[in-house]
């Protein structure tokens, strides 16, 4: 965990760069396991791996929790929004789908063996067109070069957590 000033660090310098604070958190927890960021980027595409991973399951976690709260919601909208994406994707769906077939892989190595819903494909392709973007506006190859480089000092203060 971090502290409410690094928390507040994070948050305004994730803010500035244009990406949102907890996919920033969740990336930093995840490098700063690492205790050799030079490695870190070295190792960037394998470094990714994870991030993206752990940032996905984060992001099916919420969405998961949200559209189950809104399955038995009084509200008829939240009631059908939450009915779609709870609802699990056939195969041709998630083959047929551009965004869907390029995140496939990334979402069968988080889930496992749970069964892919609209709401895990919906996320993972947001989230990684997201991700590219960012990646791509500050002419990075890896995630984790970018975040390495734009938030060192917060990688320290995990360190000295």
């Amino acid at each position: 965990m971090t502290s409410h000033p690094v928390h507040h660090q994070i948050h305004s310098k994730a803010t500035e760069l244009g990406i949102s604070s907890e996919i920033i958190s969740c990336a930093l927890n995840i490098l700063s396991q690492n205790r050799n960021l030079v490695n870190a980027i070295d190792n960037g595409v394998e470094m990714d791996d994870y991030i993206y991973r752990a940032i996905l399951r984060q992001a099916f976690d919420k969405r998961m929790a949200d559209a189950e709260r809104d399955f038995y919601s009084f509200d008829e909208e939240k009631q059908s929004a939450a009915e779609r994406d709870l609802k699990i994707l056939e195969r041709e769906e998630l083959t047929s789908d551009a965004f869907y077939r390029a995140v496939l892989p990334l979402m069968v190595k988080t889930l496992q063996h749970e069964p892919i819903r609209r709401l895990h494909a919906e996320a993972a392709s947001t989230i990684v067109m997201q991700l590219a973007d960012w990646k791509r506006r500050f002419r990075a190859t890896t995630l984790t070069e970018v975040i390495v480089k734009k938030f060192s000092g917060e990688i320290e203060a995990f360190h000295a957590a």
